[in-house]
């Protein structure tokens, strides 16, 4: 694919703007110039970037700048727009109606669309992403990965050949303009949460079904059809696609599925089962075996043999901060779950370690429902709760109530920090103390990754 069909993309276009500055705004910067370097931009965000990035956009004579308050009347005139995904639909200004809104994912469909396998989902398309790109690699495949993961997908502009495949795990915030789907496309579950970026509940899920909504007769669509939401709206938006469900024997003709620790490929035409491939990899957990068979489904539907798609099972070994086993200290096993920010999560991580003494919750409150999350927890195994930021309070109060919680130890400490060492205390040897907050981390942390890491630097500081 060359830069000349990126620039098509733009034809007779006057000008651009690119809304939103960070490290994909700053990319499509970069492949504009270079398929573009006449066309007028407008650069808009709140922020402005560093004092790099600031020199060099402003030795650009056809670059205007828009930062602060007011950044998105910078769109004013522009024809299309990018929009990078860390803006939230809900803050846009009526004045971007007057544009096109675009995004990187949507152009780079546009261009690749047929050597894409796209994965999305509330929870769980980080490890799928990774897992399928591991297995694809493992056996020898061209293969790239892109998207959500940290790499803008235009960054590979260029560099992608005709027989590449790109997995690209995409969030909502990326698919939420697409108006092109991928050829594979795999739609993990959908549960409640960015609420604070969308108008309501219903687009976000309408933004995440974008992955399937524009396929053709002759894509392929992986789905999981236990959960609710998936199912009604595929029901709904009706995808052309070829489908496969997974998770279950009972549903659809095409499907893998785990039994025991075996794993089955069954087709309209043939049923391979795959000894031990449930259990091959590190990856813990019943949500686990469902990104397990969704990397299988597409891996299969890649030509990769029975003998390859175990083989690289058995070699792969998960991403830090998902069930991650963070070490044993006196006598207590540590776990970092820190990429919970959901009820959901948080549920299938302590029925995933039933030993789980003490569990570390909240963090910064998005308003998600924690009704299902605290009855749940009531009736577990877990004794001590360790409640964190406005949303470990909100989980508490709302506990207290529903008159529950009454026969659990409930700790509020001010900091993280002092959240993890009131938890060892109340840890005993032998059982587990894990971190699976149900909750973003923004109040005190960068990000999922900086809190995970903060509580495996402080398991490594205990004797």
């Amino acid at each position: 694919m060359s830069w000349q069909q990126f620039q098509n993309l733009f034809s007779g276009i006057q000008r651009i703007g690119i809304l939103g500055f960070a490290r994909e705004g700053q990319s499509s910067y970069a492949a504009l110039r270079k398929a573009l370097p006449k066309a007028n931009l407008h650069v808009c965000d709140r922020s402005e970037p560093s004092a790099t990035v600031m020199e060099m956009l402003r030795r650009d004579p056809l670059v205007s700048l828009f930062f602060g308050e007011n950044y998105q009347e910078g769109i004013a005139g522009c024809q299309i727009t990018i929009k990078t995904p860390g803006i939230p639909l809900r803050d846009l200004h009526p004045i971007v109606q007057q544009t096109k809104l675009v995004s990187q994912t949507g152009l780079f469909l546009k261009l690749y669309g047929r050597q894409v396998v796209g994965i999305t989902g509330t929870k769980g398309k980080s490890t799928t992403s990774s897992l399928l790109y591991h297995l694809l690699s493992h056996a020898g495949r061209k293969v790239k990965l892109t998207g959500n993961i940290g790499i803008p997908p235009l960054d590979l502009m260029g560099e992608i050949q005709p027989d590449d495949i790109v997995v690209f795990e995409m969030s909502s915030h990326q698919l939420e303009h697409c108006e092109v789907s991928p050829h594979i496309s795999i739609l993990l579950n959908i549960f409640e949460e960015h609420l604070d970026h969308y108008v309501s509940y219903r687009h976000y899920q309408l933004a995440k079904m974008n992955i399937a909504r524009w396929q053709t007769d002759s894509d392929v669509l992986i789905y999981y059809p236990g959960n609710e939401i998936v199912r009604g709206l595929i029901s709904e938006i009706a995808p052309r696609s070829q489908h496969w469900t997974v998770g279950s024997p009972e549903f659809g003709k095409r499907k893998v599925y785990c039994t025991g620790a075996n794993l089955h490929i069954d087709t309209t035409e043939s049923k391979i089962a795959l000894d031990g491939g449930c259990d091959s990899s590190p990856l813990l957990g019943t949500h686990n075996r469902l990104n397990i068979c969704s990397a299988v489904a597409a891996a299969y539907q890649l030509m990769l043999s029975p003998d390859e798609i175990l083989s690289g099972l058995k070699s792969f070994r998960g991403l830090p901060h998902r069930l991650e086993f963070a070490g044993e200290r006196l006598g207590i096993s540590f776990y970092n779950d820190s990429i919970s920010t959901i009820p959901e999560s948080t549920i299938a991580a302590v029925t995933t370690l039933p030993s789980t003494a003490t569990i570390i919750l909240g963090g910064f409150d998005r308003g998600v429902n924690y009704t299902q999350l605290i009855d749940f927890l009531d009736k577990s195994q877990v004794q001590t709760f360790v409640f964190l930021g406005n949303a470990g309070r909100r989980m508490h109060n709302e506990a207290m109530l529903m008159n529950l919680f009454s026969q659990k130890n409930c700790l509020l400490p001010n900091s993280f920090e002092e959240a993890f060492f009131e938890a060892v205390q109340h840890t005993p040897a032998g059982k587990i103390c894990l971190l699976s907050p149900a909750a973003s981390s923004y109040d005190e942390f960068k990000n999922f990754e900086h809190r995970g890491t903060f509580f495996k630097s402080l398991i490594d500081s205990l004797h």
